[in-house]
């Protein structure tokens, strides 16, 4: 790749880069060097070293570098040369913008080189060297207006393509303006368009035909328009029109010529289309960005509730003879001001609280100046502590009873309020709520007993909500973990990954892994910037996922985050699954880290390679670094090997794993979340660990690794299960051996629930299958459970085994389940369950040997 600046001086560039911001526009290579001054922030930032920024005063965009392979994300791959961060600077918010691929929906483009036009100081001779060792090129160009210009490689069946993004120091856009030019030496069909994706929470402008498209997002406060300007063809120019078409999170902006509509290109002529790409807080902004300063007037409102107290965050729409104009959000002092056109007569507004009520009606208090009043909310203030007194993070639940709503204070991809619920860090908050009454949920995971009360608020009055954790479960020697979940930066959600870390500290999950799909990442500066670092222990780790799904996607941790550069500097996937699993064996030197085979078809990975129902040797080159299996749902162990679900066949992963121990493929099981979002999506999945600390400050993530390597591991949706056995003065928990010489040992099973499930079946799988004698219910046997308080099940029970017998048990809720504490829906109507890892009893003091008992069904093989 060439970088060529023309009409350049060097001369002055210290000058301008120790003096105080200038007016101008500013394009900079990110580096080592220009990244805390130049990178911009938001829940979507994917620039990394060896991009481009262009920059004002106003506007802040990433444009990638123009190579291939350059990847935002899991989804959003092979953007080089694309806009993929764009933000407003003088308006506060940050990047929501996943890409635009600009005139390429494929981004089939192969650069050739860049050239900047009209830099005034520039420096393109140093060289930085980031972590990957790669030379990248840094340069520092300001003046007041730049074009940074892509060109393409030629192809013999491809127009030469000349890609310019402009910005001048007074804009409010990049101007994009691409060139299509026939050298082919025969005619081609050209589709000018552009791919916008904008995700899950965007609102977006209508299908059709229009000159200007629109996405928004109120929550997360930003928005995004595209308007059109002029086609150049063959000599000739036109205006354009934009045909929108949104599918999913991917709107295709094809730019359409009055006639005619396909664009054809005789040898050697060019077309060249021009638009305008902007960001804004909101769809107000959108369109005076579009519309223009001079065409518009400015207008405030300002939003009170009844006492006269502002509100913030109202929902504010605005209609112009039944059309829509704009939307925006009061901000903390209640006002929302914007440029609108001058016809206020005609105005139809309207105005939403954030607890629901609304109003149409405004009040002029000078030109263009509104207020509207709303009738006062009810508060709640919360403090819940533990049972000590001290802060304790909580997940709180309003439920609307009594004619009453809900409320909902978000989106599922949000951070403190989702929901109904509020994450609270540390106990205390408040929120306004309609007035009525709610049911609440106080929660903090199934170590403490849930508080359930009542709330009436009052208008206009403060309610407090003041609630005590109890700590009922007894965990000692062990730390609850999840090792998959997700935010935004895999990709395939957009969730907050603040969020996510809030949803597994409030679920008390006191180690958890960052595992964003194909990219490392890292929960610490979320746990700093909550005080919360002495809370949850956590480790850069990743999901290296490709397909096929059922084999290869694998969790690994932990893993060394290389800040600023591709993928965090992640092992690259392969469609090989051999392959991908050696190298991400192989990363960081060979270093110690936990290996996890994520929601496998066990009948493909073990048994079936090539999928077509005929046992063979599966993925062998796997086996050898699988140090651990999901093998969720975890109460299926009380289905058969094969299950039939609306006319399909699954294979049951948790029974399959059960036979392949008994083939001696002694991989530890575990189950985990996958949470993508984080409404009640972490917590109702999780490991129980062994560990020498109980304290999260003082985990030591090789001893995580350890343990679930060993298979000390608990498998659970929330009841706590100690297991161990004793035999001849010896005794080993789940994942360890015993000698058991006689065939006479001494099974142990406590299970511990809080007041929210119960549990009322414990029965002991013996190499694999359901012992009738070792199966204890509630109906048969009274005597073995317990009614009151946290302890359900406390026994020892004889065993007798005549051969080598691998121990598992589990337990469960026949008559339970997880209830309102997961909220309606989704996990609320789980069976309680836990499952342990084997202990293997060697019966002849020879070592342990499966016994290759297949479970009366034969080895899987890839599912239907």
């Amino acid at each position: 790749m060439r970088i060529l600046l023309r009409n350049g001086c060097v001369a002055g560039l210290l000058l301008a880069m120790l003096a105080p911001e200038a007016r101008g526009t500013d394009l900079v290579t990110l580096s080592p060097q220009t990244w805390d001054a130049y990178a911009p922030t938001g829940k979507e930032a994917d620039a990394i070293y060896g991009d481009f920024v262009l920059r004002n005063d106003r506007v802040v965009a990433v444009i990638a570098r123009p190579v291939r392979m350059r990847n935002a994300n899991m989804m959003v791959r092979d953007v080089g040369g694309m806009i993929i961060d764009l933000a407003r600077r003088d308006e506060g918010g940050g990047d929501q913008l996943q890409v635009l691929f600009a005139a390429s929906p494929t981004n089939d483009f192969q650069f050739a080189g860049v050239e900047v036009d009209q830099p005034e100081i520039f420096d393109v001779e140093r060289n930085e060297v980031d972590g990957t060792n790669q030379a990248r090129p840094s340069m520092f160009v300001r003046a007041r207006s730049i074009t940074l210009k892509l060109l393409s490689k030629p192809r013999p069946d491809r127009p030469l393509v000349e890609l310019r993004y402009t910005l001048a120091d007074d804009a409010d856009a990049i101007t994009i303006e691409t060139t299509w030019t026939n050298d082919t030496g025969r005619d081609l069909t050209i589709d000018p368009a552009d791919v916008l994706r904008a995700e899950r929470t965007f609102e977006k402008a209508a299908n059709g035909r229009a000159s200007l498209f629109w996405v928004e997002d109120r929550h997360f406060g930003q928005a995004y328009g595209v308007q059109v300007g002029q086609a150049e063809a063959s000599g000739s120019s036109a205006r354009l029109v934009i045909d929108a078409e949104t599918r999913g999170h991917l709107s295709t902006l094809r730019y359409v010529i009055a006639a005619p509509e396909a664009v054809i290109l005789k040898p050697g002529e060019q077309l060249s289309v021009s638009r305008r790409f902007f960001p804004a807080s909101d769809l107000f902004g959108v369109k005076a960005a579009a519309i223009g300063g001079d065409r518009l007037v400015p207008a405030s409102l300002t939003v009170r509730d009844s006492s006269g107290a502002p509100v913030a965050g109202a929902d504010v729409t605005l209609e112009l003879d039944g059309e829509l104009f704009g939307h925006g959000r009061t901000d903390a002092e209640g006002r929302l001001t914007a440029r609108v056109p001058d016809n206020g007569s005609d105005y139809q507004v309207e105005v939403v609280a954030p607890w629901g009520d609304q109003t149409t009606e405004l009040t002029e208090q000078g030109p263009r100046r509104y207020l509207a009043t709303l009738p006062q909310p009810g508060r709640v203030a919360a403090t819940i502590t533990s049972e000590q007194g001290e802060p304790i993070p909580c997940k709180v639940q309003f439920v609307g009873k009594d004619g009453t709503p809900s409320p909902d204070f978000g989106p599922d991809t949000g951070t403190h309020a989702v929901g109904n619920l509020y994450y609270s860090q540390n106990g205390t908050f408040s929120v306004p709520l309609k007035p009525g009454s709610y049911d609440v949920i106080v929660s903090y995971g199934p170590e403490y007993d849930a508080v359930f009360t009542e709330l009436t608020v009052d208008r206009g009055e403060e309610t407090t909500l003041a609630a005590s954790l109890k700590r009922s479960v007894d965990t000692t020697g062990w730390v609850s973990s999840d090792f998959h979940s997700h935010s935004t930066p895999s990709g395939d959600n957009s969730s907050s990954q603040l969020g996510r870390v809030l949803n597994l500290l409030c679920e008390h999950v006191e180690f958890a892994p960052c595992t964003e799909h194909n990219r490392l990442s890292t929960y610490v500066p979320h746990l700093q910037s909550l005080g919360a670092e002495h809370l949850m222990a956590t480790c850069t780790g990743i999901e290296l996922t490709s397909i096929p799904g059922d084999v290869n996607h694998q969790n690994a941790f932990p893993l060394v985050l290389r800040e600023h550069v591709q993928d965090g500097g992640a092992p690259m996937r392969d469609l090989d699954p051999e392959m991908q699993i050696e190298r991400l064996a192989l990363w960081d030197g060979y270093s110690d880290k936990l290996i996890q085979l994520n929601h496998p078809d066990l009948g493909h990975v073990f048994y079936d390679r090539n999928g077509d129902g005929e046992p063979d040797q599966g993925f062998r080159g796997m086996f050898g670094h699988i140090d651990v299996i999901e093998v969720h749902p975890p109460h299926f162990i009380f289905e058969p090997a094969r299950i039939e679900r609306n006319g399909r066949s699954y294979n049951n992963t948790i029974v399959n794993w059960m036979q392949m121990i008994n083939q001696g493929h002694r991989f530890p099981g575990v189950v985990n979340t996958d949470a993508h979002y984080n409404l009640h999506g972490s917590g109702w999945l999780r490991n129980y660990l062994k560990s020498p600390t109980d304290d999260p400050k003082e985990i030591d993530v090789a001893d995580m690794v350890r343990a679930a390597e060993s298979g000390q591991v608990i498998m659970t949706n929330g009841p706590f299960l100690d297991v161990a056995i004793r035999s001849n003065g010896a005794e080993a928990i789940p994942g360890g051996d015993l000698k058991a010489s006689g065939g006479s040992a001494t099974l142990h099973v406590r299970v511990q629930c809080p007041n929210w499930f119960d549990i009322d079946r414990v029965q002991v799988f013996l190499n694999g299958r359901a012992s009738e004698a070792l199966n204890f219910t509630r109906a048969d046997t009274p005597d073995a459970f317990g009614d009151d308080g946290s302890v359900k099940f406390d026994r020892e029970i004889p065993l007798a085994i005549e051969a080598d017998t691998h121990v598992i048990v589990a337990t469960i809720g026949e008559h339970s389940t997880l209830g309102a504490v997961f909220g309606e829906g989704g996990h609320a109507d789980d069976r309680p369950i836990a499952v342990s890892n084997p202990i293997f009893l060697d019966f002849g003091d020879d070592g342990f040997t499966p016994n290759g008992d297949t479970l009366e069904a034969p080895l899987p093989t890839k599912a239907n």
